[in-house]
C-alpha cells in the first residue's frame, strides 16, 4: 500500500510540474534528484529488494560453510590414510616376521655322500695337481685327454671313493644328476668341466668291490697365476633342488 502511494506521489509531483501548478518549475537536475530519491524509497521499502540482499548474505554465508567443510574433508582424508599408511607398514612388519619365523631350517652337510644321500660309501678329498695335460700323455689305455688352454693349468682334484658297506656296491653319481662348482680362493666359483673320463666323479657309474677303493677326479681350469697360488678350495654341490657348500682344505 505504501508503495503505491509513494509512486503515486512521484507521478503527481512529475505532472504538476509539466502542467504548469503553483509548484516552483524545476530543472531537469532537480527532476532527476526528485526521480533518484523516489527510486530509493521504493527500494527501500520493496520487499524482493530486500529478499534480494538477505539471498547475497545467506550465499556468503553457504560458501563459508562449504569452504569450511570441504577442508573438514580434507582434514579427515589425510587422517584415513595416514591411519591406513600406518596398517599396512604394521602388517608388512608382522608377515616380516612370520616369514622369518617360517624360514627352512638350514641343513649343514659335511661330505658329497651325506648331500647325495648316498649309502655305504665315503668320499674323501686327496688333494690337487696342477696339468698341462689330463691324463698324462704316458697313461695307459688312454682314449681322452684334455690340455690346458693357453696362459692356465688345469686344477685336478682327486677323491678317494671307499666302499664301506661289506658288500659289492654299484655307483651311479650320473642317475644323481650331480653337479659341481668349485672356488678357488673365495673367487666366484666355476662349474667342474664336463669331460669323457671315465673316473670323473659327476659322471662315474661302476660297481666298486666290497673294502674297495676308486680314485675318481673332478677337473677345472684356472688361468696359470692364480693356479700356483690357491689359498682355498671350496666345493658346491646341487641336486637340482638344493645347494650346499663343503672346504675341501
Amino acid at each position: 500500500m505504501r508503495k503505491s502511494v509513494l509512486i503515486f506521489a512521484v507521478a503527481a509531483s512529475l505532472c504538476m510540474t509539466a502542467c504548469g501548478s503553483a509548484i516552483p518549475d524545476m530543472t531537469e537536475e532537480q527532476e532527476a534528484m526528485v526521480v533518484e530519491y523516489a527510486a530509493g524509497l521504493l527500494l527501500k521499502y520493496d520487499r524482493n529488494y530486500h529478499g534480494r540482499l538477505l539471498g547475497a548474505e545467506e550465499l556468503a554465508e553457504a560458501e563459508q560453510k562449504e569452504a569450511e567443510e570441504r577442508e573438514r574433508m580434507l582434514e579427515e582424508e589425510a587422517r584415513k590414510a595416514e591411519e591406513a599408511k600406518k596398517a599396512e607398514e604394521a602388517a608388512e612388519e608382522t608377515t616380516e616376521v612370520v616369514d622369518v619365523s617360517e624360514e627352512p631350517e638350514t641343513i649343514t652337510y659335511h661330505s658329497i655322500e651325506e648331500f647325495y644321500g648316498i649309502d655305504g660309501v665315503a668320499i674323501r678329498y686327496a688333494g690337487y695337481e696342477l696339468k698341462d695335460m689330463y691324463p698324462d700323455s704316458g697313461a695307459d689305455d688312454m682314449f681322452f685327454a684334455m690340455n690346458a688352454s693357453a696362459g692356465s693349468k688345469l686344477v685336478v682334484l682327486h677323491f678317494d671313493v671307499e666302499n664301506i658297506s661289506g658288500q659289492d656296491k654299484e655307483l651311479d653319481m650320473l642317475s644323481l644328476e650331480t653337479k659341481f662348482k668349485i672356488s678357488f680362493s673365495g673367487e666366484s666359483p666355476k662349474y667342474a668341466l664336463t669331460t669323457m673320463l671315465t673316473n670323473d666323479l659327476a659322471s662315474y657309474k661302476g660297481t666298486i668291490a666290497a673294502g674297495g677303493l676308486e680314485q675318481l677326479v673332478l677337473v677345472a681350469e684356472l688361468q696359470e697365476d692364480k693356479a700356483q697360488s690357491v689359498q682355498t678350495i671350496s666345493l658346491i654341490m646341487r641336486n637340482g633342488t638344493e645347494e650346499a657348500t663343503i672346504s675341501l682344505n
